[in-house]
Formats: C-alpha cells, structure tokens, sequence
C-alpha cells in the first residue's frame, strides 16, 4: 500500500513538473505564426495602340488651322500601385507617331499636308476600379502631367507648316477592363483621350510662329500587367 502510494505520488509529482512545460509547448506550438503567400500591390503595365489624332495651330495669332492625320501608333509603360483597396495609382511614360493627310483653316480652305507629329507624355494617373467581382475589373479614371511634341509638317508640298519641338501641358482621360489570366498576370484592353496644350512652333520657312497649339488624340489600346 506505502509502495503504491509512492507510486502515486511521484507520478502526480511529475505531471505537476512536467504539465506546464508540455503545456506551453502547446501553446507555442498553437501559436506558431503562419506564413502568409500572396502578390503586392505593386505592378508593372506595358501596352500598345493605335492613335486618331488631330493638331490645332494657330499662325501669328489670326490664322487658326486644324491638320488630321493617319492612324498612327502609341507605346507605354506604367508602374504603380493600390493607393487604396480600388484605387490604383501610377507614373506612365507613353509616346508615338502620326503621319499629316491634310489641314482646313476657320476660313474653310483646304490643303494637303505631309510630315509627321510625334508626341511624349509623362503622367500620374488615377484609376478606380469597379467592384464587380470575380477576374473581370472595369475601371476608369484620367492623368495629368507633361507632353512633348515634336512637329515637321509642311503645308502644300511647300516650306512651310508647324516645325521645331514644345512642351506643354498633358492630360488625359480613359475607361477600360483587366482580365486576370494567371496569377500575377492581367491582360489589359481600354480607350484613351489624350491632349497637349499650350504648344508653340516656328514655320519651317523661319516667317512667323505657330501658337496656341494643341494634339487631340483618341487611342485604344490593349497590354499586359503584371503584379508583383
């Protein structure tokens, strides 16, 4: 019976050493922390397009003409970021080329013109996105920044027209639509209405300057974005 108690005992006497020692181990291991896996906010957008552009000009002043182009072409770039849960925003570099087919002035006189208008823009924009669940993401939203243009235009197979480079400023406004593929991967199709103002050139013949210039351009485009 002494030799059973004893037993007894130092078992109770054990557990009661050991117990907390186990139970905190317990409770270490139940709360081990747990990774957690999943892309950043961050992104990286490439995408492409084609331009409908038009090129208002005004010469010395009192001549205001508008010149059309070709589609031309729109290359870009866009890094950026979820400001919040649906507002994404981000620093685009973007740029292309158009070729001149003609020009009208107010007066309704017509000509031919040739040449090209390539123009830059560097701007912040804002997009918000539509909550509608699932892969698709509409958004809209619109950018505000810098734009360079560049100009060789000649009016009438002649020496003049709109030549030289200007800055102005940029801005833009647009809607689209992301399509998750993959993880980390979206494709990206949407609209785009650009403009430039505030542009001057010299005339290619060195006789006055074209003022008050501005690039008008509608672009649909369509790239890829991936999260990082």
């Amino acid at each position: 019976m002494v030799k059973r108690l004893v037993t007894v005992a130092a078992t109770a006497a054990a557990f009661m050493v050991g117990g907390p020692a186990l139970a905190a181990d317990l409770i270490i291991e139940e709360a081990a922390p747990v990774a957690v896996t999943g892309s950043s906010d961050w992104y990286v957008s490439l995408f492409a397009g084609g331009v409908w552009s038009n090129f208002d000009v005004n010469y010395n002043g009192n001549a205001p003409s508008t010149i059309d182009f070709d589609t031309g072409y729109n290359l870009g770039i866009a890094v950026g970021t979820h400001v919040f849960d649906n507002l994404r925003g981000e620093i685009e570099l973007s740029g292309g080329t158009s070729s001149a087919t003609d020009y009208e002035y107010d007066s309704g006189s017509t000509g031919v013109a040739e040449g090209d208008l390539t123009t830059v823009y560097l701007l912040g924009n804002l997009w918000y996105e539509l909550d509608v669940g699932g892969s698709v993401k509409p958004y809209i939203g619109g950018g505000i920044g810098a734009g360079f243009a560049s100009s060789e235009i000649y009016y009438d197979n002649d020496d003049y027209g709109p030549g030289g480079d200007a800055v102005g400023l940029a801005y833009q406004i647009g809607a689209g639509v992301t399509f998750d593929v993959a993880e980390g991967v979206a494709l990206d199709v949407g609209y785009r209405y650009k403009s430039i103002v505030g542009l001057e050139f010299d005339d290619l013949d060195g006789s006055g300057i074209y003022e008050d210039g501005s690039v008008h351009s509608h672009v649909v485009q369509a790239g890829v974005k991936f999260s990082f």
